[in-house]
């Protein structure tokens, strides 16, 4: 049940004051009260003063729809909120950030919830829920598109196609357009016109003090840096305003090896990604059930696109090409709530070892086991190292390796496999995508963010030093770092 339901059947502030805040022995807040230095009694008070004030409507643990709304996408993981807050405006979510920094309370943020490490919930945390922050606004001759933090990648799409033009997003239409875009943003269309966070044209930002910021080329040119690609770290980001480009066309080939000599079929592709016009899009995909895939897109016109291709046919000439048309859809690819467990990787090329490893984890993975990866490119790849936070510059390979289960009893198998092989493609890959990567130490958020890390924690010091956003793969500040 999403929390849209929730609010048609009556999430209201009532329910939360008389059903979780009566009761302040369940919220458990002994500990965090007392590092905030007020009382427990004070604590319960002060929240249900916050439920008073804000104009959104609020959850605590006990009121109607609690269980449902803290639910996130990836249901490994299984938190529990002290509130839940969806914002209805900007004073809202300034109220909110205010009251946790005073209780030393931390901030989750949901915009989306479709975070592989299910950071839109953590436990004795409150929620900003954005999700009524939902408005998209296209200027179709500025091509530009100011979106809500809550906003979706299908609401975004359908609004800029509507206009004849896309900004680069991801597959899944539900997924948050925030979450994507402040991690960097994987997606499809990179080699023409960049990641996500590339095509960030400004920002508005509630800072752990409570302070509204506006982000852009000359303002807050820090923050403005710090949040192509450094996640949530450093406030709620409430705005997004994206370059648009016009709506393209992708031909496409697409080749089936199933369980046969996988290691080959990833040399060869790593072959022919060695070196590759901007408007290619491709990438190799093992399914536990079917076996391997490789796939090559074109963003073009069909004729130049088919002499293209036909270096890939006759490079895979052991299976035929199975050819298609893609258009951007707004609703994109549908991934269900499941149980999943991801870790990745961002591999500079298919080496020998890289094939091996694959091979073997595809192998072992059968049944089970999914691997994607797609191509950095072009434009992605050009932008320098610390030209913006986002570390996966130059060409290179990004990579996931995901494993879903239903039955509890397969949870284990699932973890291990993903476990096995992300430590074994370690030695070959230090970076990652940090959308793809389980709840990770500090010592691997310093080791993807490389040489963009001793900047990222000057930053996170100057606007959050105690670490209020702390639900994400996150950046310490500089003096705990």
């Amino acid at each position: 049940m999403t929390t849209r339901e929730i609010n048609a059947q009556g999430w209201t502030r009532r329910s939360a004051l008389t059903a979780g805040l009566a009761s302040g022995g369940a919220l458990a807040l002994g500990p965090r009260a007392q590092a905030a230095g007020v009382s427990e009694t004070e604590f319960v008070s002060g929240l249900d003063g916050l439920a008073r004030t804000i104009q959104g409507r609020f959850l605590t643990s006990g009121s109607r729809g609690y269980d449902e709304a803290r639910k996130v996408w990836n249901l490994a993981y299984d938190r529990h909120p002290i509130a839940m807050a969806r914002c209805a405006d900007l004073d809202d979510v300034r109220r909110c950030v205010e009251f946790a920094r005073r209780h030393a309370l931390p901030v989750t943020i949901h915009g989306g919830g479709h975070s592989y490490a299910g950071f839109a919930a953590a436990d004795s945390a409150l929620q900003i829920d954005l999700g009524a922050f939902n408005a998209v606004k296209v200027d179709k001759h500025r091509r530009v598109a100011s979106v809500g933090g809550g906003v979706r990648i299908r609401d975004l799409l359908t609004a800029t196609l509507a206009e004849g033009l896309i900004t680069p997003m991801g597959s899944c239409g539900d997924v948050g357009v925030a979450g994507l875009a402040l991690a960097g943003g994987d997606t499809a269309g990179r080699g023409l016109f960049g990641t996500a966070c590339d095509n960030i044209l400004g920002a508005e930002l509630v800072t752990a003090d409570g302070e509204v910021l506006e982000l852009g080329p000359g303002r807050n040119k820090d923050l403005f840096w710090a949040i192509r690609g450094g996640g949530g770290n450093f406030g709620v980001v409430t705005r997004l305003d994206f370059r648009l480009h016009p709506a393209w066309t992708s031909y496409v080939a697409q080749f089936d090896f199933g369980w046969s000599d996988i290691g080959g079929a990833l040399r060869i592709f790593g072959d022919l990604v060695r070196d590759v016009p901007d408007a290619v899009r491709a990438g190799f995909e093992v399914d536990g059930q079917s076996g391997a895939s490789a796939t090559c897109g074109f963003i073009g016109d069909a004729a130049t696109a088919a002499a293209y291709l036909e270096r890939w046919k006759s490079s895979f000439r052991r299976v035929e090409a199975r050819m298609s048309t893609f258009t951007p859809d707004p609703k994109g690819e549908v991934w269900t709530t499941t149980s999943v467990a991801v870790d990745g990787a961002f591999l500079d090329g298919v080496s020998d070892g890289a094939a091996d490893v694959l091979a073997r984890a595809a192998m072992a993975g059968r049944g089970f086991g999914d691997i994607i990866m797609g191509l950095s490119n072009g434009v992605a790849a050009r932008v320098g190292m610390t030209d913006t936070a986002y570390p996966l510059r130059g060409t290179g390979l990004s990579l996931l390796l995901s494993s879903e289960w239903s039955r509890p009893e397969d949870r284990a198998r699932s973890e291990h496999w993903v476990a096995e092989y992300g430590a074994a493609l370690r030695p070959l890959a230090r970076r990652a995508y940090v959308n793809y990567i389980p709840p990770s130490p500090p010592e691997r958020i310093r080791e993807i963010y490389g040489v963009n890390y001793p900047r990222l924690a000057r930053i996170k010091a100057r606007y959050d030093p105690a670490n209020l956003f702390r639900s994400n793969q996150n950046i310490l500040p500089a003096s705990a770092a």
